[in-house]
């Protein structure tokens, strides 16, 4: 068409210009970025001739995009594509593009120095630490919580109060309709507060809906004496004696009590029934307790693996190594190079197996969440306690040698060194390989702690499950 311009003024001035309309026949999708994980998202966008064009219906094959082209990847169970399409209502016009949803498996782990408290690291030492997405089940309500220690020597998905923000998770009742709640012992101490669902991120894996433990709540019910008389320790319901914003226990077992404290069991000094007159003690279902979230993962659901490298001696200011989820189901998680250490299931040691040290068998067993190799006492091994600290001080460093046995006949043997632990406390350093203490409220025998893990890759497999290496519960390393 011809457009022609014609001056008011003088009309003797007339200008003109052909404009060519041609039917806008393609377009093209880009969506950034094209590989996400599940819950993230990717902006999509439509263009023609090197312009966005604004009006089009879009559409996925999987997950949710918004109208403005925003695509939000579901929870898969394998790396899967969304294919996402963009439509012009005016002709039908349309184009494809792709966006991948990994599951990725892996997550970092940072040895260093642990969460901060009015901006000043708490300085706890070889504290293995992650990062987890917490959130309302059934919402876009979540909050991302940094510092959170990764424990293979417990079970279950444990957070401060402080930590979640504006998360609301919904509490769980106890079988007689109060509020339900967990008094989690560990050797420091003793963490209250009710058992509610949530939704608990790691990488790419995710746990839907899990019962978790929120630590002191302000408006919940405070500690009844029959928790706080399980432990000397006192409360840990800040950063500073938790040492962590949380904890998340991916150990040997699917809940944290299992049939101990359900009924009929014989622990009832772990869960309560929570009126509004005051807490007391109730037997619960495992289906209520706190869930080791990796038996909820859709997948990689039977265990773990923590790798990280050596570390000096002296130490180091830091260190990385990973955790990655599953044994056997994806290429990452393999069961090569390592042994197979089966543990006990019941008796007075579940999860254990045999620690021989000087031709005397003691309980033996592995914790990510332990930051010492903590075993028998000074009155064994004659290494002198620590004036100032939980730790071993010998005046030279000694060489430990243990042999650890399965209860499935396999056996291989464990060095490691005892060095000063207030010399490696002070020295600055994080990542402390030679850090041991005495196994007081901890073990009777040998709890091999972050420093066993350094140089390693170390396997979890949850009781019951299948993987390559066999049925769980073991330890391979």
């Amino acid at each position: 068409m011809t457009v022609t311009a014609t001056s008011h003024q003088d009309t003797t001035k007339v200008g003109t210009v052909t404009v060519t309309v041609t039917p806008l026949t393609s377009i093209a999708v880009t969506c950034v970025p094209t590989a996400i994980q599940p819950r993230q998202t990717s902006q999509c966008s439509a263009a023609a001739n090197g312009s966005v064009v604004a009006s089009v219906n879009w559409s996925s094959s999987i997950g949710v995009i918004s109208a403005s082209g925003l695509f939000t990847a579901p929870q898969v169970t394998a790396s899967t594509p969304a294919t996402i399409t963009a439509t012009i209502p005016a002709n039908n016009v349309s184009a494809l593009s792709a966006v991948i949803v990994n599951v990725n498996n892996t997550a970092t782990l940072a040895v260093d120095g642990g969460p901060t408290v009015n901006g000043v690291s708490i300085g706890y030492p070889n504290g293995a630490y992650a990062t987890v997405i917490v959130c309302t089940p059934g919402t876009t309500t979540c909050q991302t919580i940094d510092h959170v220690l990764i424990d293979t020597g417990s079970v279950g998905f444990r957070v401060l109060s402080s930590a979640l923000g504006s998360v609301a998770l919904p509490g769980q009742n106890a079988s007689d309709g109060n509020p339900l709640a967990e008094c989690y012992v560990t050797p420091a101490g003793y963490a209250w507060g009710p058992v509610a669902l949530a939704l608990v991120q790691v990488t790419g894996e995710i746990a839907s809906s899990i019962p978790v433990q929120v630590i002191m709540p302000s408006n919940f019910s405070a500690a009844p004496a029959a928790c706080t008389s399980r432990t000397p320790g006192g409360a840990l319901s800040t950063i500073s004696t938790l040492k962590a914003n949380g904890i998340l226990g991916i150990g040997l077992w699917a809940t944290d009590c299992g049939s101990a404290c359900a009924p009929g069991g014989g622990r009832q000094n772990v869960y309560f029934s929570c009126p509004a007159a005051g807490c007391g003690t109730i037997a619960v279902a495992t289906s209520q307790q706190v869930t080791n979230p990796v038996t909820a993962f859709p997948n990689d659901n039977n265990g773990s693996i923590i790798a990280f490298p050596p570390v000096f001696s002296s130490g180091s200011p830091t260190a990385t190594g990973t955790v990655t989820f599953g044994i056997g189901t994806q290429s990452n998680n393999a069961v090569t190079g390592v042994t197979v250490y089966a543990v006990t299931t019941s008796g007075s040691n579940p999860g254990s197996f045999v620690s021989t040290f000087n031709g005397t068998p003691y309980p033996g067993s592995i914790s990510s969440g332990a930051n010492a190799n903590y075993f028998l006492s000074s009155a064994i091994t004659g290494y002198p306690s620590c004036p100032s600290s939980g730790f071993y001080c010998p005046s030279a460093d000694q060489t430990v040698s243990v042999t650890n046995g399965g209860t499935n006949g396999t056996s291989g043997t464990v060095t490691f060194i005892v060095g000063n632990g207030d010399s490696l406390v002070s020295s600055g350093n994080f990542a402390l390989s030679n850090l041991a203490g005495p196994g007081d409220g901890r073990t009777s025998g040998f709890l091999f702690g972050i420093p066993f893990f350094y140089g390693r890759v170390v396997y979890t497999a949850i009781n019951g499950a299948n993987t390559p290496g066999g049925a769980g519960p073991y330890f391979a390393y």
